[in-house]
């Protein structure tokens, strides 16, 4: 078996030693203490490599070992004894150590619970040892005043403070799991002693009890989502509406929604004025960056008083009352499609309370996808009626121009663009505009005038439909004025006799038209009619 990097042995290791339904995703981020964009990478490595394989529970990856690499999925440590020879104080001192470690090992095995951090601290409140519970939750935390706050710091020290010998302390205590985010823990604290029986630490076992709670009208809103998002077709109403519930679970100033158009975030319906504008007029690239941010970890991300993402809002929006943000990313499958974006006057809000909306973002997201589906079906049928339309011009017409001319209204028409055109080659074999519909007077003139070869070039190359919409790398490098006239979609189809390219037709929308591959090919068989039919006209 080839060579594992450290974190492929770890996510190994941890699928081997856990039950299949704890090796989703979220599980195995949580359990290997990586973040959610590192184990992403390294299960898709894996599953190239054919050691992971997965089978979809609902809307989520359920990964396990490959059968045929189960054996070899091994992850071991060899020790090689080599070199000269030492003293027996060293030696014992070397074995004395090796020992410990792989107690260390065993015992971290043993305090290794999902939902249960445990970890201990000395008698100055500095965390000493941990399971990766804890370290996934509590990252980088060097002490445990870090993760308290005012009134729980309080708590806490009194409480150290009341520990008698073999004494042990319940309590419910919030800890800040992210910036002014809390989650509850029940934890139990006993004392540490040594030979004398002095206090010299304390261990502490949290169990996670944000499930208990989640109100009544928390479970209700929640509800009232899945609701909207299963009963209506009309995505602005959902959107609307999935906003106004979302206020019940964590009271805003502002929302917004933003998803992504390729590389570029627009915001959806009904989002806040001020918001929109520092999105659209690029006024903030702070807000910017702060979304992104959240979108590129595919993580909630927050951002409190004093820190720079929020102040520069704060500026911008001219609203010193903001105490927090925060961006919820909108997850499909395995990438973020765009975030929502909360900023509230609260100051700390409980994980309990951002886990709802980040449930709210999921239900959003199967919705979209849903739609998505939905319009590529819709897109589907359309292909096959413009296919029927041009079969009936080419069959009805006898007359090149008069041709040329129905074929690009009835296409144009039947597929939902705005605007077309038709170029063929003439006898020098350079394109030229013969027919066009509805296009904008600036991209007439340049169409007439031949500026769009380079965009033309790209069909001969392929030899096959080009497809273009603000998710595709070449989106950007358009000609400005195509950006200017707000055309989301840009097709064009090759118009072919035989294997020769004689003619292009050429579409543009201001909606994206989501195509499959099958609805494609049927686009390119338009040409294919268009080119029969030309070369038809012209031998009789």
């Amino acid at each position: 078996m080839e060579e594992l990097s450290n974190t492929e042995k770890l996510i190994i290791s941890y699928i081997k030693s856990h039950p299949p339904e704890e090796c989703m995703l979220d599980k195995i981020t949580r359990g290997t203490s990586r973040s959610r964009a590192t184990v992403l990478k390294y299960l898709g490595i894996l599953h190239a490599k054919g050691i992971l394989s997965y089978k979809f529970v609902g809307r989520s990856k359920l990964w396990y070992l490959s059968p045929d690499k189960a054996d070899e999925a091994e992850v071991t440590t060899e020790f090689i004894e080599e070199g000269p020879k030492y003293p027996n104080e060293l030696i014992s001192a070397v074995s004395n150590l090796h020992s410990l470690i792989l107690k260390e090992i065993n015992l971290k095995k043993s305090i290794d619970k999902t939902d249960t951090i445990i970890f201990t601290i000395n008698n100055f409140m500095d965390i000493i040892a941990t399971n990766d519970a804890f370290e996934t939750f509590f990252p980088e935390i060097i002490n445990f005043r870090e993760i308290l706050g005012d009134k729980q710091r309080i708590i806490i020290e009194n409480t150290l403070q009341s520990l008698k010998f073999k004494d042990n302390k319940s309590l419910e205590i919030e800890l800040i799991e992210k910036q002014n985010i809390y989650r509850p823990y029940h934890i139990s604290m006993q004392p540490i002693l040594d030979d004398k029986n002095n206090i010299i630490g304390t261990s502490i076992i949290g169990e996670e009890i944000s499930i208990s709670k989640r109100t009544k009208r928390d479970l209700e809103t929640l509800l009232s989502i899945v609701q909207v998002t299963d009963s209506s077709e009309n995505e602005k109403n959902v959107i609307n509406e999935i906003k106004n519930l979302i206020n019940t679970l964590i009271p805003y100033k502002y929302l917004a929604i933003f998803l992504k158009d390729g590389k570029t975030l627009h915001a959806t319906y009904n989002a806040d004025k001020k918001i929109s504008d520092l999105i659209d007029n690029q006024l903030s690239p702070y807000l910017n960056d702060f979304i992104e941010k959240s979108i590129g970890s595919m993580e909630t991300t927050t951002s409190k008083e004093g820190d720079y993402y929020l102040e520069t809002i704060k500026s911008n929006l001219n609203d010193a009352s903001l105490s927090m943000a925060i961006s919820i990313p909108i997850i499909d499958e395995e990438i973020a499609i765009g975030t929502i974006l909360l900023l509230t006057t609260l100051e700390s809000v409980s994980s309990v309370s951002v886990e709802n909306v980040e449930i709210a973002a999921d239900e959003l997201s199967g919705y979209l996808k849903m739609q998505r589906l939905a319009h590529e079906r819709e897109e589907f049928a359309n292909t096959l009626i413009a296919m029927n339309k041009v079969s009936n011009i080419i069959n009805s017409s006898e007359i090149e121009d008069e041709m040329l001319e129905m074929a690009v209204s009835e296409v144009i028409k039947s597929l939902g663009f705005q605007m077309g055109c038709i170029y063929l080659s003439d006898e020098d074999e350079e394109l030229t505009l013969r027919v066009h519909k509805n296009l904008p007077e600036n991209l007439k003139n340049m169409c007439m005038a031949g500026m769009f070869k380079d965009l033309f070039s790209k069909t001969f190359e392929k030899q096959n439909v080009v497809y273009i919409t603000p998710e595709s790398e070449e989106y950007n490098s358009l000609e400005p004025a195509i950006r200017t006239n707000d055309v989301k979609t840009l097709l064009i189809l090759p118009i072919k006799s035989g294997e020769e390219i004689i003619g292009l037709l050429n579409m543009g929308s201001k909606q994206i038209k989501p195509y499959n591959e099958i609805s494609l090919e049927n686009l390119s068989s338009i040409g294919l009619q268009l080119g029969v039919a030309l070369e038809r006209s012209r031998h009789y």
